[in-house]
């Protein structure tokens, strides 16, 4: 079966990119500073609540994770799959959970990366020191990245990142664990760069590819103008 592209159209509402819908799931690009879904401690419209308000979900009742099968860190912005339905949604979940989703990131790091390439193959848990971060610990649930060099600067790494799992944190605890900290990001251990939005990291999802129906999906997007400044420094 021919593989379905997409990549250059957009509509853009309130901010949030829509690249793709059609009657089963919309593919949106997530803006840094948007959270996904509500949280405890914070009451501010999030991309769910959009989702809710511009399409119609079908099936999902009282379900609190009406339209989100996964998520995206508030500063992390990109790729985001969102089905319309609860069957979808439960087709995507086992997806997911069945690693049948290919899910790539672009990060920028400090440091000059070495290797070039390589795998990330470190468990995870709660900080016990800071529970709003994840770090590496034998305990914890396995956690699995594979990374490629794709450009360097005196400073920092640009890289493609092949998320196999997806725990809550894992790029920025893996790369700040292997002390390659994600730009921008002060939580695990970045330094401020006044090149990117405060309420941004060097870190986007940027390409989802995925088979449905009998239909093989791809999705891709541009790299953000704030990681050119960064790497053209």
């Amino acid at each position: 079966m021919e593989l379905q592209y997409f990549c250059l159209w957009s509509l853009k509402i309130n901010s949030i990119e829509v690249v793709f819908e059609n009657e089963d799931f919309v593919i949106f690009n997530k803006p840094f500073g948007l959270l996904t879904h509500k949280n405890d401690s914070s009451n501010e419209s999030t991309l769910q609540d959009f989702l809710i308000e511009n399409y119609k979900l079908v099936g999902y009742e009282e379900n609190f994770r009406k339209g989100i099968v996964h998520r995206l860190d508030r500063v992390t912005s990109g790729l985001i799959f969102c089905p319309l339905n609860y069957e979808v949604h439960s087709e995507f979940e086992k997806k997911f959970k069945n690693r049948e989703i290919s899910k790539h990131y672009r990060a920028i790091v400090e440091g000059i990366i070495f290797p070039k390439k390589g795998e990330i193959d470190l468990p995870l848990r709660h900080s016990l020191k800071n529970r709003k971060k994840r770090e590496v610990h034998h305990d914890g649930r396995k956690a699995l990245t594979q990374f490629e060099l794709i450009e360097k600067n005196e400073s920092f790494s640009l890289i493609d990142i092949n998320l196999i799992t997806g725990r809550n944190h894992q790029i920025r605890a893996h790369f700040e664990y292997l002390k390659y900290p994600i730009v921008n990001d002060e939580l695990y251990g970045g330094k401020r760069n006044t090149l990117v939005p405060s309420n941004a990291i060097c870190l986007q999802s940027y390409k989802l590819k995925f088979r449905f129906k009998k239909e093989d999906y791809l999705f891709e997007l541009d790299i953000p103008e704030f990681f050119t400044s960064v790497m053209n420094v």
